[in-house]
């Protein structure tokens, strides 16, 4: 028979679990999101462990969600470079059946080392984010509804960092020649999500860009929080 204690652990733990859920859509970054669930998880867990044990659920509970924090956290890093991932992949997909000379190609997905803090128990880890992602399209390519998916492949990219980020980069960049060959303009500004985060985007010439390509490059705002 649970304690009242114990039904005050679970019942803890539940309303987090529902608390994280709840902000999903339409709510905090996953920074916070992650952290959530991962409290959830964590106390869930501390809960359980004391049960099994013999211990206090209260306690065990609130160790578990501070640890749950860290956890979430790291998972909120993991999904955003999966995520990046994903969308390098599917621009590449869009155009596979194009012409090898249309088709693009991509670079790695890279990432930054970042440090969270428990804001309880000052424990700090080191966890890998998301940085940036580049693609190379062929210009020869433009106008085709092969390259306007797969430019839409990173355009919802840059949306959800953004959104996640509070901010996020859209940087496209190609030769000098090619800009004069191609009259490509090279105005940027700065574009808003629907749920009004900002996206800057920029466009450049650069020597260390491929000839005949445009460089497309989602770059991620810094994190709100590095504390959870």
């Amino acid at each position: 028979m649970k304690t009242p204690a114990q039904y005050s652990a679970l019942t803890l733990a539940i309303t987090l679990m529902l608390a994280s859920c709840a902000t999903t859509d339409g709510g905090p970054d996953k920074t916070t999101t992650g952290a959530l669930i991962g409290a959830s998880i964590g106390c869930a867990g501390g809960a359980l462990l004391a049960k099994i044990t013999g211990g206090d659920a209260t306690t065990a509970c609130v160790a578990g969600a501070a640890v749950g924090g860290l956890i979430g956290f790291e998972k909120a890093r993991e999904e955003e470079i999966a995520e990046a991932e994903r969308a390098r992949t599917e621009a590449i997909q869009a155009m596979a059946t194009l012409p090898p000379s249309k088709r693009a190609s991509a670079g790695t997905v890279k990432t930054v080392l970042v440090t969270a803090t428990d804001k309880k128990t000052n424990e700090t880890k080191k966890y890998q984010a998301f940085d940036s992602v580049s693609v190379d399209l062929p210009l020869s390519a433009k106008g085709t509804p092969e390259y306007d998916q797969a430019m839409s492949k990173l355009k919802t990219l840059a949306e959800r960092v953004a959104d996640e980020r509070g901010s996020a980069q859209i940087q496209m960049a190609m030769t000098p020649a090619d800009v004069k060959q191609y009259r490509l303009s090279l105005t940027g500004g700065t574009v808003k999500t629907q749920k009004g985060s900002p996206i800057t985007v920029s466009k450049f010439s650069a020597g260390d860009v491929p000839a005949g390509v445009e460089r497309v490059t989602v770059k991620a705002g810094q994190l709100k929080q590095t504390e959870v």
